[in-house]
């Protein structure tokens, strides 16, 4: 009986090592190659967003906000005569209340209402005559300009291969000078990368300069490894189309052995 013990023990062994053989795993620092690499577009912005805001006043609260009302849809019926979509118009935000502005023994402000409209343009070519039309109608405030890209699925999709492109230069260079074979891919990773069992903490890639969310806007630097799309602008006023980076870093991890040679 302790003899079958004994065999059924070393059995139940051999099929747990047999599982663990089978079970994928990321080796350690000293059987691995670890690759990283940037992309970077650069494209011209081809959509821009701005608000602007109309107040009324009135006797009552209502009278107050009715006005306000029809002055933003005086506004967005005149931006519309021009080819903007409606459905580019949204109400950002709203206040309404009494007015400590007005004047004892009047009711004709006793109440004010504000309204903020925002406006994504996706043909910049009308920005310079929305911007006008506003200022002509009195729009009571013009916000700053955000400019970014409608689409960026494409863009983010080049800095990836422009990325990986460079990590496959940088292993055929490893694998030249250094006498190595590469086995099999273990790990492909995009930043924020995820935490390796032999490292201590995520890491988290930040491009050089002023990042808002989620495109980086700066100047393009002219260097060799950029790839540049252009968008015409057909915009004939002062309002020019900023040009946005659009960056991401990719980590390969490959297993390596030594060359047979």
């Amino acid at each position: 009986m302790k003899k079958l013990i004994v065999t059924l023990s070393l059995i139940l062994a051999c099929f747990s090592l047999f599982a663990a053989d089978m079970d994928p795993k990321i080796l350690f620092p000293d059987h691995h190659l670890c690759l990283e690499a940037v992309g970077k577009v650069v494209m011209k912005a081809d959509k821009a967003e701005f608000s602007f805001s109309t107040t009324g006043y009135g006797s009552t609260l209502r009278a107050a906000v009715t006005s306000a009302k029809d002055k933003t849809s005086e506004l967005t019926a005149s931006l519309v005569t021009i080819g903007i979509d409606p459905q580019s118009f949204s109400t950002n935000s709203f206040t309404s209340g009494k007015n400590r502005n007005s004047y004892l023994l009047t009711d004709k402000k006793d109440y004010r209402a504000t309204i903020y409209t925002s406006i994504s343009l996706r043909d910049l070519s009308k920005l310079d005559e929305a911007v006008l039309i506003l200022t002509d109608k009195k729009a009571d405030n013009l916000s700053e300009i955000n400019y970014s890209l409608d689409d960026p699925s494409a863009a983010k999709q080049q800095a990836r291969e422009i990325a990986l492109n460079r990590i496959v230069e940088q292993r055929d260079t490893f694998i030249r000078m250094l006498g190595v074979t590469i086995t099999d891919v273990q790990l492909i990773d995009e930043a924020p990368y995820e935490t390796l069992p032999w490292g201590s903490q995520t890491k988290y890639y930040t491009p050089k300069g002023s990042y808002p969310s989620p495109y980086n806007v700066m100047v393009r630097g002219g260097r060799a490894d950029e790839v540049e799309f252009t968008v015409d602008d057909q915009s004939s006023g002062g309002f020019y189309s900023p040009e946005v980076t659009v960056e991401t870093m990719m980590r390969v991890i490959y297993r390596i052995g030594m060359d047979s040679r």
